[in-house]
């Protein structure tokens, strides 16, 4: 089959194509005109060849190996990140990220440890073999010995010289002698064989020892690779077991306390609206707050993280955010205003909700103890309660609301 580069870049030929001879040129000039074309067209492909290969292999380039490698150990970093994740004050979004971090992590584990099965039972087959052939060597070699021991002996019980000065006396005759003599060497010849062969076997013996000896070491390393890549298997597993029992346990609550606050909105929202006055006006004056204030007059109410934030997620509506604070850390109100219910409700357990006057309350749930009694006026950084998880809680944590007109709004939107 013709070459379709080659053709395409051949000379052109017109005499050939013609399928007559070519007439010799007049001039040069009708010399120079395919020669000019062919360097066009070499050039040209050199062009392209440059082109391609800085398209390919660009300047600083990182190679494939190299990515894989930065991305293997970006993977790594998360799993081993995810595995050490603190479950009460990380947020559901962070705890479902790892979650899926290590159920990657679990993943290529797995996949290691298969392929590191299957790199040991490859080296163990070799090793086998190895054995084997040494085995067989050996054998052949206490063959080989014996054969030997067994000419020396005969050589002996009876020697070369004196069995050949035999020979020609017991002959019939000369040519009867000189054939004896023939056979004679032949046997000697063998034995010289015999000999060459242990030697060589021998030779044999100390290659295939190495040989078996590199083996099994290659399977010993391959075993405790094995095992290495089973241990990260394990603590990938157990890591992955814990934070999915906990985001379990996290939704199982969420979800629980949702359905208790939906079911207690109704007289929740009544009773706000019941209480609430258009202005407050707090009866104590003003006063100094440690802690930033928003433009909507409102501070944080408790230290720590957000653990999960307002909005829809598991099916549910989480009216409010979650505030990571420890076990009996101080609540404070948000705002000064007036506390239009303090005790246990569904769902939230231990509960304080404060009317801000206008249509504006907050609401502290989960509390492990009150402060702030019914109808009490409170300023503005007062202790109301300590964080606990009472109601429908899986560990200690403060669940904020703010709502405008008993309808929850996103607290993110008041708070500095």
């Amino acid at each position: 089959m013709p070459n379709a580069t080659g053709a395409l870049l051949a000379p052109v030929d017109a005499g050939h194509t013609s399928g007559h001879s070519s007439a010799p040129p007049r001039d040069g000039a009708r010399v120079r005109g395919p020669q000019l074309r062919w360097s066009a067209l070499v050039a040209l492909g050199v062009l392209l060849a440059q082109l391609a290969a800085t398209v390919r292999s660009p300047a600083g380039a990182e190679s494939l190996s190299s990515l894989r490698a930065r991305r293997e150990a970006a993977r790594s970093r998360h799993a081993q990140l995810a595995s050490q994740i603190d479950v009460m004050r990380a947020s559901d979004a962070q705890l479902m990220s790892a979650v899926q971090s290590l159920t990657k992590e679990v993943d290529v584990q797995a996949a290691s440890v298969d392929a590191a099965r299957l790199a040991l039972r490859a080296a163990m087959v070799a090793a086998d073999a190895a054995g084997a052939r040494l085995s067989a060597t050996r054998g052949r070699i206490a063959v080989l010995r014996g054969a030997v021991i067994q000419r020396a002996v005969s050589e002996y019980v009876e020697p070369a010289s004196a069995s050949a000065f035999s020979e020609l006396v017991s002959s019939r005759n000369l040519d009867d002698a000189t054939r004896r003599r023939q056979l004679m060497s032949e046997v000697d010849g063998r034995s010289l064989d015999v000999l060459d062969e242990l030697r060589a076997a021998r030779d044999d013996l100390v290659v295939e020892q190495a040989e078996l000896n590199k083996a099994q070491a290659l399977a010993s390393d391959r075993r405790r690779a094995a095992e290495a890549h089973l241990a990260d298997l394990g603590g990938a597993l157990a890591a992955k077991d814990r934070l999915a029992s906990a985001l379990h346990d996290r939704i199982t609550a969420f979800q629980a306390e949702a359905d208790a606050v939906a079911a207690q909105d109704a007289n929740l929202s009544s009773l706000i609206r019941a209480r609430q006055v258009p202005v407050y006006v707090f009866p104590g004056g003003g006063g100094s707050v440690a802690g930033k204030v928003s433009g909507a007059g409102l501070m944080w109410p408790a230290s720590g993280p957000i653990t999960s934030p307002f909005g829809y997620r598991w099916g549910r509506l989480h009216s409010g955010i979650d505030i990571g604070a420890p076990y009996g850390a101080p609540i404070r109100a948000a705002k000064a205003g007036h506390v239009i219910f303090s005790g246990q409700m569904r769902g939230y357990g231990n509960v304080v909700v404060v009317d801000h006057g206008g249509g504006f309350s907050t609401l502290y749930a989960h509390e492990s103890s009150l402060v702030a009694g019914d109808g009490a006026d409170v300023a503005q950084g007062q202790l109301i309660g300590y964080c606990g998880a009472t109601g429908d809680a899986t560990g200690p944590h403060l669940h904020f609301e703010t709502r405008v007109n008993a309808t929850p709004e996103d607290p993110m939107r008041y708070l500095p």
